[in-house]
């Protein structure tokens, strides 16, 4: 896993980026609740809505039985994003990992009921990333000056 330990101010042909620590990375990550999920269905990526909370150290979200279900029992390497807009620009989260799916429950885990549920579901089962990589970028809405010599 990548560990930046403070964020690093860049420069990008399309502005200013800062490349988040690892700490605001997760941060941000707890700070929200919706993401998007990407795996391989069929062998071909597709990305997934989903609510998730964030401990620091892994993300839980939870799923109904289904195609998301089904192809993370068949390949648990996942990626998970988050982005917002901000006042001056943008910053984006990903992390790359292992899901495992835990069951009807969080074990040890009072937060469960923090998940707002998008639709009835007889059952819903909780799945957890554990991260392999994670990154973040910050990026600035700013013009870039183009000078042209004659």
């Amino acid at each position: 896993m990548v560990m930046t330990t403070q964020d690093f101010d860049e420069w990008s042909p399309q502005g200013p980026v800062t490349e988040l620590s690892v700490e605001h990375c997760w941060n941000l990550l707890k700070a929200n609740n919706i993401g998007r999920l990407g795996l391989s269905v069929d062998n071909k990526p597709e990305i997934f809505p989903v609510n998730y909370i964030a401990d620091g150290k892994s993300v839980v979200f939870r799923t109904a039985r289904g195609t998301k279900l089904r192809e993370l029992l068949t390949n648990n390497s996942v990626v998970f994003e988050i982005d917002e807009q901000i006042e001056n620009g943008s910053w984006s989260i990903t992390l790359k990992g292992t899901a495992i799916v835990l069951g009807p429950e969080i074990p040890n885990s009072p937060h469960a009921d923090e998940l707002p549920r998008w639709v009835p579901t007889a059952e819903y089962l909780y799945v957890r990333i554990t991260p392999t990589d994670i990154q973040g970028r910050q990026f600035e809405r700013q013009l870039r000056l183009i000078i042209s010599e004659r």
